[in-house]
């Protein structure tokens, strides 16, 4: 992914203060936007992340309103030999985090539709392959069913000591969530 730079899009929010729409933009993250662990709202080691992403096959996508970083999802396509002819099978979303300071939703939905639309468009198989895979925390489990509706698929264990719970999306899946989002939010304004 290195070599090509990625899309942005403008996409529609509701912003809780004002009550009114307005829009955030979702674009590829630089280095210099990962910010420093903050316990209250930016919990995750995004500047150890950005050190330890391949670029080749990996990203980082931010989502910005007025100004200001409120999310940030990083995610890979696999498998990755480093065979450019040989296309992705799925999209892993190894983190996603948005700013507890936040005050517009739905964020992390938006940076969802944003990878999903990516595995869209690289991966291969059909409807019913598998396209999109995440681990979750316990406490995210709620979000990540209900709100983006992905298949659970049980416990594993990422580390010794440390369960994480398992989704997917197919194909079919997918495109479904990112038609709810352009149906209820409007469709995103390409940027470039």
């Amino acid at each position: 992914m290195s070599t090509n730079k990625l899309s942005a899009y403008e996409v529609k929010v509701f912003d809780r203060k004002s009550e009114t729409c307005q829009y955030c933009i979702l674009e590829e993250a630089e280095q210099i936007d990962m910010p420093p662990i903050d316990p209250v709202n930016w919990t995750c080691h995004w500047k150890e992340f950005w050190k330890k992403t391949d670029f080749d096959c990996e990203a980082i996508i931010k989502c910005s309103y007025q100004g200001n970083m409120i999310g940030l999802i990083r995610f890979g396509l696999y498998p990755y030999d480093g065979n450019p002819e040989k296309q992705p099978e799925f999209l892993y979303v190894a983190h996603l985090q948005t700013s507890q300071e936040k005050t517009v939703t739905p964020v992390g939905q938006w940076l969802m539709w944003y990878t999903i639309k990516l595995g869209l468009d690289y991966c291969i198989g059909d409807n019913q392959s598998v396209i999109l895979k995440l681990d979750s925390f316990e406490k995210s489990i709620p979000y990540y069913e209900d709100k983006i509706g992905m298949q659970g698929l049980g416990w594993i264990t990422y580390a010794p000591g440390e369960e994480l719970y398992a989704f997917m999306f197919t194909k079919e899946n997918a495109k479904q969530f990112n038609e709810r989002m352009e149906q209820r939010y409007g469709m995103p304004r390409f940027l470039r």
